[in-house]
């Protein structure tokens, strides 16, 4: 079902390509909106946007740029709205199911602030009420749209780039598999591979210790 729902979008941006940008943005910023973020399959959409990137259906500057404001917005949202309304309220609205995960965000966000806003945008529970917990925890304005900013420049090559790279992979291998591509798509893994081992220990200080092994 999700699936079959996802391939019909997909087909819908190629058709419409012109509104890539701001389709990116709408999907970015409900991926970032607290809640919001757990009903629809934004991960999913802007996995296929990426792959739209890489089959050269889409400009990635625009999209890339589009997915960064998304995601900034979507967050800084969550954060005013919080602010607006209260604990209380907060507290009195979030559906069962994100109350372990807020409990445990306002414990992490006490214990480590900045970075707890920063890296809670890569994970997945910490994502969806991030912005709620900042904004009833009181964290200042300037403190959390740079920590909000910040993430999103990283965040949204990051949701891209693994669909473009897939797509443009797909194309060269179906076209002339060489050992210089295949070389080349090995060492990109080898890299991604790297450079999670170097972010793993922040990931797991940030979030004590929860990560899988």
């Amino acid at each position: 079902m999700l699936e079959d729902w996802t391939a019909a979008f997909e087909a819908w941006v190629r058709a419409h390509a012109a509104w890539g940008a701001a389709i990116t943005f709408l999907i970015a910023f409900l991926e970032s909106f607290p809640i919001v973020s757990i009903i629809v399959p934004s991960t999913a959409l802007l996995l296929g946007i990426g792959a739209l990137i890489g089959t050269g259906m889409l400009d990635p500057l625009p999209v890339l740029l589009a997915c960064m404001a998304g995601g900034i917005l979507g967050d800084a949202t969550g954060y005013w709205l919080a602010r607006a309304i209260g604990a209380r309220a907060v507290r009195r609205h979030l559906p069962l199911s994100c109350r372990r995960a807020y409990a445990w965000g306002v414990v992490v966000f006490r214990r480590w602030g900045w970075w707890a806003v920063f890296v809670g945008r890569f994970l997945g529970p910490v994502r969806a009420v991030a912005p709620l917990v900042a904004g009833v925890t009181g964290m200042g304005e300037r403190a959390f749209q740079s920590a909000n900013i910040l993430s999103a420049i990283l965040w949204a090559p990051l949701m891209l780039m693994p669909g473009s790279i897939g797509a443009w992979l797909a194309r060269r291998l179906g076209q002339e598999p060489d050992p210089l591509t295949i070389g080349l798509a090995l060492a990109g893994v080898v890299l991604l591979w790297l450079g999670w081992q170097r972010l793993r220990p922040v990931l797991t200080a940030v979030s004590g210790g929860r990560l899988p092994r």
